[in-house]
């Protein structure tokens, strides 16, 4: 088996990573733009950045710790006393204290080798607010507290005289003056201006979203936290801050109008997670590895299993690049390479998945199960997302939509060629344990009979059997809470996992001239043009798809193409049921061209 780097799935130290020389997919080439200064007449005065304060958003274990350490290690090398420093003879940054070293390994072969040193020596405040766990959202400002302390301690360890700097911070201060002494301190003890990391801003907050804690002592704690690094920015040198939400920034930094939000921004689409160029190019090594273990799975098998499972991701309406999700990617890849069954499931198309171990409980799934309070009613997988009331309550009962974008279930699709934008799963990846975590809401004893049930559905639909899916699909659903089932868009949000999972191909809410189609999928030698109804009948979903009317571009493949009205319902002695009516799209629209001739010529 050929050679390759440790894939150090979980690691996220960019020194440690490199020391040990593993896998490191070069991110530097973005650090042009991300830290471009402002150019100065005077040679000798250390340059200013073009955008001192940054904001970026991604989904949980999307690499954004990476590049959070990255950042660090750029700006002030290794720590005093770090344990692989190696640093004999380490070139020095301009500014760099005694103690601290920045060997050439760090960044020899990266795009930033030739000009890293630049930005000279900062002292880095590196806050992982993740690591924040307050028991309720009143707690969080006792929890800011002991941090600080922790991070005042953390430093006056690695020089004495940030010790005598800061001696005048207290325990009992309150968490922003804390945080503006030790800013202050570094920047008086090094006579270089600090730069402040924040790792996960948002994690204090997120924990509670979507129940029914009060927000509000959570909120405030943060929000005049925060507004330190916007208040007190003549004394740092740069403040870059990531999180999973875009939803939260608003209320947490409404007083910091001065950050820059570059997270759908087409330069910086690939600043966290894999593009497709850099995994045919980076993780070659690995495929040949993977081909020696295995020789049945060549590369072009490799790729396409990957590019199904991982990859998708798109942060932009506007950007067409896609990125792969690292931490799935390498823990799946390190698993298939270990073990043979994992290699054996390969070769039928299945690859390891570990979302559900990155991304439960998520903000989404505990959104759906929280049976105290119905799923917002505008839930519709496919619409584009609202932007959310700049109040509390948009966090306590959050746009559904936009928490399935932020946290990675949804992402970007259409919008080139005229095509119209659309959200959809990423990949196989997340809508299958999207779909297991569905099931997860079934009692414990009725969950081995939920997946024994999705297997039969998948089964139906390949087959084309309608009335065997939707006897199926009636049971399935019948397991589920309903009081998070109150309407269309709810249901639709399941049948779309579910025909992603069975489809090669799935679109929700597509455009078209009539109007929009609810589901659209293509299964096998079928292709499915569904319309969903709540509370009404399946005979006007049919009538829907045929007034509009909706999958006429499938009639000259060689699909055979059904329209399905689905209606769900409640009402009546019968309960909670499923109605559906199926139609040979080509008979049910011929029907209504027929009439066509005859509307138009009396019309006139």
């Amino acid at each position: 088996m050929g050679k390759y780097p440790a894939l150090h799935p979980g690691l996220a130290d960019f020194a440690l990573i490199r020391a040990e020389g593993g896998l490191y997919v070069d991110k530097t080439p973005c650090f042009r733009d991300l830290l471009e200064t402002v150019p100065m007449r005077v040679s000798s005065v250390t340059p200013r950045l073009q955008a001192t304060h940054q904001f970026l958003a991604r989904p949980r274990r999307f690499g954004k710790s990476l590049l959070v350490s990255t950042l660090e290690t750029w700006f002030q090398g290794l720590t005093p006393g770090w344990e692989n420093q190696q640093a004999i003879d380490s070139p020095s940054l301009d500014g760099m204290p005694e103690g601290w070293t920045n060997p050439a390994w760090l960044w020899e072969g990266l795009d930033g080798a030739d000009w890293h040193g630049t930005h000279g020596w900062h002292p880095v405040l590196r806050l992982d607010m993740s690591r924040l766990a307050p028991m309720t959202p009143d707690d969080l400002y006792t929890t800011l507290q002991r941090y600080m302390v922790q991070q005042t301690t953390r430093w006056a360890r690695r020089n004495p005289g940030v010790a005598d700097a800061c001696a005048h911070i207290r325990q009992d201060d309150t968490p922003p003056d804390m945080l503006f002494g030790l800013m202050d301190g570094l920047g008086n003890v090094y006579g270089r201006a600090p730069v402040v990391l924040v790792d996960e801003y948002d994690a204090p907050i997120t924990r509670y979203m979507g129940t029914d804690a009060d927000l509000a002592p959570a909120m405030q704690a943060l929000r005049d936290f925060y507004r330190v690094l916007k208040d007190d920015e003549g004394i740092l040198y740069g403040v870059f801050v990531t999180g999973i939400t875009r939803m939260v920034r608003p209320h947490l930094f409404s007083a910091a109008n001065n950050f820059t939000d570059i997270s759908d921004w087409d330069d910086y689409a690939g600043i966290c997670g894999f593009t497709d160029d850099e995994v045919v190019e980076c993780l070659s090594p690995y495929r040949e590895a993977l081909a020696d273990l295995e020789p049945r799975l060549d590369e072009a098998r490799m790729l396409t299993g990957w590019r199904d499972m991982y990859n998708g991701y798109r942060f932009s309406s506007m950007s067409t690049e896609r990125v792969y999700n690292p931490y799935t990617l390498i823990h799946g890849l390190d698993r298939t390479l270990r073990h043979q069954r994992f290699r054996d499931a390969a070769l039928q198309g299945r690859w390891p998945s570990a979302w559900s171990e990155t991304a439960t409980p998520a903000l989404a799934v505990r959104m759906a199960s929280d049976t105290r309070q119905q799923m917002p009613s505008g839930v519709r997988a496919g619409g584009l997302p609202s932007v959310p009331a700049d109040s509390l309550d948009s966090l306590q009962q959050p746009n559904f939509v936009r928490i399935m974008q932020d946290t990675g279930y949804y992402t970007w699709y259409g919008g080139d060629d005229g095509n119209p934008l659309y959200l959809n799963f990423p990949n196989r990846e997340v809508a299958d344990s999207w779909l297991r975590d569905l099931v997860g809401l079934w009692d414990e004893l009725e969950q081995p009979q939920a997946t024994t049930r999705l297997k039969q559905i998948q089964k139906r639909l390949h087959e084309g059997d309608m009335d065997g899916f939707a006897q199926d699909l009636e049971v399935f659903f019948s397991g589920l809470a309903y009081q998070n089932l109150d309407s269309e868009s709810c249901f639709r949000t399941v049948l779309q996992t579910l025909f992603r999972l069975a489809g090669n191909h799935v679109q929700a809410e597509k455009s078209a001239w009539g109007g929009r189609s609810d589901l659209e999928v293509s299964v096998g030698a079928h292709t499915y043009v569904m319309e969903v109804k709540y509370g009404r009948g399946a005979d006007e979903a049919l009538r829907q798809i045929r007034d509009r009317p909706y999958g006429r571009e499938h009639l000259h493949a060689k699909h055979n193409v059904i329209a399905v009205g689905l209606a769900f319902r409640k009402d009546g002695p019968q309960g909670a049921r499923l109605e559906y009516r199926q139609a040979n799209l080509s008979t049910l629209l011929n029907k209504r061209d027929a009439d066509t001739p005859r509307r138009l010529s009396e019309s006139h």
